[in-house]
């Protein structure tokens, strides 16, 4: 799947329209809407990438990847939680009491 396949897909998942992505992203609506609608669905800059998945909560290897076996984007729930697992983790490792 292209780019902007996969954009438009995470996207739908979250029942954003493109405004609301446009929004979350500081994109203006009507550049965001040039982008996924190129006729060259790869065809985006770094940056605009970088908040576009920042956005999804995904990453931009994800985003660019060729391969549909990447794993899934994850929510900001999840994300928050897979941080403060391993911020215990390295705690308890420095603190003694995780051994090696």
């Amino acid at each position: 799947m292209d780019i902007t396949g996969k954009i438009n897909e995470l996207r739908a998942e979250k029942a954003w329209s493109i405004a609301e992505l446009s929004r979350r992203c500081k994109i203006p609506t009507v550049s965001l809407r040039v982008m996924l609608s190129r006729d060259n669905p790869n065809n985006y800059n770094v940056k605009s990438l970088m908040r576009i998945a920042d956005s999804l909560g995904t990453t931009v290897a994800f985003l660019t990847s060729e391969q549909e076996n990447d794993l899934p984007a994850l929510s900001k729930k999840q994300r928050k939680e897979i941080s403060k697992a391993i911020t215990l983790l390295v705690d308890d490792y420095l603190t003694g009491k995780l051994k090696e």
